[in-house]
């Protein structure tokens, strides 16, 4: 008889009314997502020839797969029953390479199909990759554990196909449907099944990552998505096993804004607590406890779990509804079988000073599983749970959930199913320049460049423009940890080719990295691969006056990791595209919508550096600007709602008389290269400059305004409509915009002289 396979099912995919899940439907209505579920499910079958290994991605501009033939099933190629590792020492901290992995990619109306095996190994992407470049990309994690008839137990597959869906609307990325996503997951279990460790030696860590394949260089969503699972076998998330974990409240970083993408899986809520993470582990604690934006003083979640407190017989933990506090499946499983139990369960908000009166705490998810909080250190202040006796609660829940998962309770609850094993050259490019616009045309080289073991970059070299491979577990794929810079090379009427300041590119990028917990190139390395990386493609170089040569830096941890942690290898990399304006109006004024309801960065986050992770999630808001006839989207402060802060890409500006007013670049605004530039221009043309707080009741009396970057270059603003009101603004021959806009480009492209040093030129 063949074994079998029982997996975690969502009665109803959602729930009935009950107060045990009525808060995450609230969820689910609040983001429309309800319709949107049950009009897009389909079923996916997955054929046996489907389920081949596929051949390695195809090298070229976009990404795509090639089936092997169905005769080398996966599975002909096991002979063992259990892979050759030591069950015994298996941790959380570095993945093994397991046999398969699955992929599928989006067709061209969104929908995936024709997902297949393949061996498992470093995957192609396009340098101009959205996931590279702005973020876009979601994970889920799940867990397969053995039981002693080896059959295998997979843990609510359903709940993570639907949560990634949900994360996926927020995101404006297509995903697969709840079906494809579960299909997707046995398959990849079944065929890697030998590295699911013996009962009671840890559990096969299941990661599925979507995320945006397709390259773009404006900030858009990608053109093409690929959905892939990596397995692999782990033990205890926490290095003290079973032993309780010492958390210590973060006071200064924070994980979520309201608004922003906190209560889905993003890879960007990843990397930007990295530095508090690793601060924490660096003074002897196990991990983060965050506390809410806004006014600082509310429990939200540690990094990669949930939080709660217990109290006599009341156990609580952060509520949903602010939209920063992610609906977590082990949370969500715990809080059942607590209710189920007799115990009073509260979701609301949680004050930090409860902790001081908690008589337990504990975290949930499915990494960390149920791990008891054996203290926690606020303001230096240090609170012991548990020191007289055992933490009952938690011990009892932790018991009831593993249990459960590991097929050693008979299931009450209805989650699990039995399935059966049985799943069968000239000086220019061919270039049409008088109609470039700001989209990625494919030139012939890009610049390579790893980071070796101390932390130190080697010599990078020039590559043919292609796709790149990147392990499934790399850290920018997984969570975020990438940075990009964008500066531009500009031809001459003699024909020479100069570069604006790329020394603040390159500055840039080292202040991001350190934000990051990242390496960088030094400032030479950096203006090196750029100077190498326009000279390999003087061709692309627009003729003078046609536009520029956009150059896109990326420093990303290419190297594999599974919990959170910095990664252990980096790749900056240098790839380039011929541009012209970056919006569609061309030189023509813009109209810029005021966003109220999605901020774009908070107090404490990487607002303040150019991390990947600060652009998906403004794609929904810009998007909806768009459709609505607007050319973008301007951004207030998260705290008050009431302060101008930048625009989705470019920093602002406001003039009124002589003076010119932009934001403070104080943490959550970028230190544009553009901005600073326009900044000491301004002055040398005797303007008054003044960068402070500017509260958006201030554009209803400005002369003008002005959008700022290297992509947008000087770009005046027509009009900004704010709560349905129409504001408009001087432009044309006669403005401050137009004055400091000719000079700036003066200097770039040669034709004023640079008395400041700002010039490079490539010889």
């Amino acid at each position: 008889m063949a074994p079998s396979l029982a997996i975690f099912t969502l009665p109803h995919y959602l729930c009935s009314a009950t107060n045990n899940y009525c808060k995450a439907c609230n969820f689910l209505k609040q983001s429309h997502f309800l319709n949107l579920y049950y009009k897009q499910q389909q079923l996916l079958r997955l054929s046996p020839s489907s389920l081949g290994p596929a051949a390695l991605l195809a090298a070229s501009s976009t990404t795509s797969l090639r089936a092997v033939s169905p005769s080398h099933h996966a599975s002909h190629g096991q002979t063992s029953e259990l892979a050759d590792t030591t069950w015994d020492n298996l941790g959380f901290d570095k993945p093994m390479s397991a046999d398969y992995m699955f992929i599928m990619k989006s067709s061209e109306d969104g929908s995936f199909s024709d997902g297949g095996l393949q061996r498992f190994g470093k995957i192609e992407l396009n340098p101009a990759a959205c996931v590279l470049n702005y973020g876009q990309g979601i994970i889920e994690e799940l867990k397969a554990y053995k039981k002693p008839d080896n059959s295998i137990l997979l843990c609510r597959a359903e709940e993570h196909g639907l949560r990634m869906r949900v994360g996926a609307e927020r995101l404006l990325m297509p995903a697969p449907t709840v079906e494809q996503f579960v299909e997707a997951v046995k398959v990849t279990v079944l065929e890697n099944r030998r590295w699911v460790p013996p009962p009671n030696k840890g559990f096969l860590h299941i990661r599925s990552l979507l995320i945006g394949s397709g390259p773009v260089l404006s900030l858009t969503p990608a053109p093409e998505f690929i959905f892939l699972i990596l397995v692999t076998p782990m033990g205890d998330y926490s290095r003290g096993g079973l032993e309780p974990i010492n958390l210590v409240v973060e006071n200064e970083i924070h994980r979520a804004v309201r608004g922003g993408a906190g209560s889905v899986k993003a890879i960007g809520n990843y990397a930007a607590i990295l530095k508090a993470h690793m601060e924490a582990k660096a003074n002897g604690f196990s991990d983060v406890l965050f506390l809410d934006s806004v006014h600082r003083r509310y429990v939200e979640e540690t990094s990669t779990a949930n939080i709660f407190l217990v109290k006599d017989k009341i156990i609580s933990t952060p509520a949903l509804g602010e939209g920063t506090v992610l609906p977590g499946v082990t949370r969500k499983c715990v809080i059942e079988i607590a209710r189920s139990r007799g115990y009073q369960v509260e979701e609301r908000l949680v004050s930090v000073e409860e902790l001081f009166e908690a008589d337990e705490v504990f975290c949930t998810g499915n990494a960390v599983h149920l791990s008891r909080v054996g203290s926690i250190t606020y303001l230096g202040k240090k609170v012991p749970y548990c020191e007289s006796g055992p933490a009952v609660v938690s011990q009892q829940l932790h018991r009831a959930l593993l249990n459960i998962q590991m097929g050693q309770t008979e299931d009450k609850l209805g989650w699990t199913v039995t399935l059966n094993y049985n799943v069968k050259k000239n000086e220019y490019a061919d270039v049409d320049w008088d109609n470039l616009g700001f989209g990625l045309t494919p030139t012939d080289y890009m610049y390579v460049m790893k980071c070796s073991n101390n932390g130190k970059f080697e010599q990078g070299q020039l590559n043919r423009y292609g796709n790149i491979e990147l392990n499934p577990a790399a850290g920018v794929l997984n969570y975020g940890q990438g940075l990009y810079e964008g500066t531009k090379a500009y031809r001459k009427k003699d024909g020479n080719l100069i570069l604006f300041r790329p020394d603040q590119n390159a500055m840039r990028m080292q202040f991001g990295a350190e934000r990051m917990c990242m390496p960088s190139p030094s400032v030479d390395q950096f203006i090196d691969a750029v100077k190498q990386t326009v000279q390999a493609n003087k061709c692309w170089v627009p003729p003078p006056g046609k536009g520029s040569l956009y150059i896109r830096p990326l420093l990303i941890g290419s190297g594999p990791i599974l919990g959170l942690a910095p990664s252990p290898e980096y790749t900056f990399l240098v790839y380039a595209s011929p541009v012209r304006n970056y919006f569609k109006e061309g030189s023509a004024p813009l109209n810029i919508y005021v966003e109220e309801e999605y901020d774009r960065a908070s107090r404490g986050g990487a607002g303040g550096v150019k991390s990947i992770t600060n652009y998906a999630p403004v794609l929904k808001a810009l998007l909806r600007a768009k459709n609505r006839g607007f050319s973008d989207v301007l951004y207030l402060d998260s705290v008050n709602n009431k302060n101008l802060e930048e625009v989705s890409s470019c920093n602002i500006f406001i003039v009124k008389g002589n003076l010119i007013s932009t934001p403070a670049a104080v943490g959550t605004i970028l230190p544009g290269v553009t901005r600073r530039s326009i900044i000491e221009i301004a002055r040398d043309l005797c303007y008054q400059v003044e960068e402070r707080p500017i509260p958006v009741d201030e554009l209803s009396e400005a002369d003008e305004v002005f959008c700022t970057g290297t992509a947008v270059g000087v770009a005046p603003v027509g009009s900004i409509n704010c709560q349905g009101k129409r504001m408009e603004y001087k432009t044309g021959a006669q403005t401050v915009c137009t004055q400091l806009y000719s000079t700036l480009v003066g200097i770039q492209t040669g034709h004023i002289e640079d008395k400041k040093g700002w010039i490079v030129e490539i010889e």
